[in-house]
């Protein structure tokens, strides 16, 4: 078994997003020897390049639930209900 079969072989059992952790330490790794990055055509990859957990709070309707000007940092309080906040004031 040559060492890439190996290593094929143990990310496969890691949990998607282990998978991608181990897919951006590769990256780190290339980048730091000045190794040219490959391209990449796996699932996540086409969907845009985000990472599987993000990829999963988009799919669930998390980002992206509200809409709003570009300044909710800013303005964030006139938007989110914090009434059922722990230790909230009546």
């Amino acid at each position: 078994m040559t060492t890439a079969n190996k290593i094929e072989s143990e990310i496969s059992a890691l949990p998607p997003h282990l998978q991608a952790e181990v897919l951006d330490f590769v990256q780190f790794v290339k980048q730091r020897h000045g190794i040219a990055k490959a391209s990449i055509t796996d699932k996540d990859a086409q969907i845009g390049g985000d990472s599987p957990f993000f990829q999963a709070l988009s799919e669930a309707g998390f980002v992206g639930c509200i809409e709003t000007d570009e300044q909710l940092s800013n303005s964030y309080k006139k938007y989110i209900d914090f009434s059922a906040k722990v230790g909230a004031k009546a």
